[in-house]
């Protein structure tokens, strides 16, 4: 899938003009999800035993596959699974999942992330940073929400649903901003396979249809289908309801390195004041005085009478 015709209409240059910024928020989101990929790779471990290991969502429609034979750490912290739903303390990885790809297929995410630099840069373009990582987050929360409470209700009506399936990747978001964007672009065309020219609305229909029979059970992959909906419905109503999350403040986050930044040279930057010492051993020195006024001298500790020692003694010699 390719960009044919880059002209939106609109004035200002398109999102493909401007690869070039280096704060896009997607390339940073690109980057994050590369970084996490890696520390899956590396934080791999052989389990002693398979039982109990369930199966594994991937691909770019979050495929139900069989576990490969190693396991990792960051998958076991940070994939989304129905067991999460009733302990609250793993809810945040109803967004977590979303940075996580299998590791036995790195087409995974190869794809995924080539899906949201096309799609996603248009989005940014059009929104802004801020609002389109919000927007993204969201609807990676949406598909998270949706993984983590379908097996409790499908576990009512179908046996054999596990609690323990592992769902993981970026397809619940990349989905949301391809509808977005055929919302926003429905007759931009792309290049189905490199070759076809399509309408983006035509495409994306398309995608969205096919999740709907695989949902149905006309399908014979067990694609994780509600991620990819949830996520669909999300961007739809994200355009046509004009949802906005500017209330919704990020900019904190951003200053955080600035600030410590600054924090560090001020700590770095002290004054020299010779005199501080002094003044600091005169008031203490006043406040034993003052104690064996009330109290008497027996009254002091040892360190209490050294200090008061070390005060006399540089008096006298002040006065030498």
């Amino acid at each position: 899938m390719g960009i044919n015709d880059r002209d939106y209409g609109r004035t200002e240059r398109t999102p493909w003009d401007r690869v070039e910024n280096p704060r896009s928020m997607v390339i940073t989101v690109i980057v994050i999800n590369v970084i996490v990929f890696v520390a899956q790779m590396l934080f791999q471990y052989s389990p002693e035993s398979d039982a109990g290991q369930g199966l594994e969502r991937s691909g770019r429609d979050a495929v139900l596959a069989p576990m490969e034979p190693k396991r990792s750490h960051v998958d076991d912290i940070f994939a989304v699974r129905g067991t999460s739903l009733v302990r609250p303390w793993l809810w945040f990885q109803t967004v977590s999942y979303g940075f996580l790809h299998n590791r036995a297929n790195i087409m995974h995410l190869l794809f995924n992330m080539f899906l949201l630099y096309v799609f996603g840069r248009a989005i940014e373009q059009r929104l802004g940073g801020q609002e389109f990582l919000k927007a993204y987050l969201a609807a990676i929360l949406v598909g998270g929400v949706v993984a983590m409470v379908s097996p409790w209700i499908l576990g009512a009506f179908v046996p054999g649903i596990s609690l323990h399936v592992q769902t993981l990747g970026a397809s619940g978001g990349v989905m949301a901003l391809m509808v977005m964007f055929a919302c926003y672009y429905p007759n931009q065309e792309l290049l189905l396979m490199m070759v076809l020219p399509i309408k983006a609305w035509v495409l994306v229909s398309g995608l969205v249809l096919l999740d709907l029979l695989g949902a149905a059970g006309m399908s014979g992959s067990e694609t994780a289908y509600g991620v990819h909906l949830a996520g669909a419905l999300f961007g739809f109503l994200y355009v046509k309801q004009g949802w906005s999350f500017q209330r919704i403040d990020f900019t904190a986050i951003d200053e955080v390195p600035g600030r410590l930044r600054q924090r560090s040279r001020r700590a770095k930057l002290k004054i020299h004041d010779p005199d501080k010492k002094i003044r600091e051993e005169e008031r203490e020195a006043d406040r034993i005085l003052a104690k064996i006024h009330e109290s008497g001298e027996s009254s002091l500790t040892s360190g209490e009478r050294r200090t008061l020692e070390k005060y006399s003694r540089r008096k006298r010699e002040s006065r030498d």
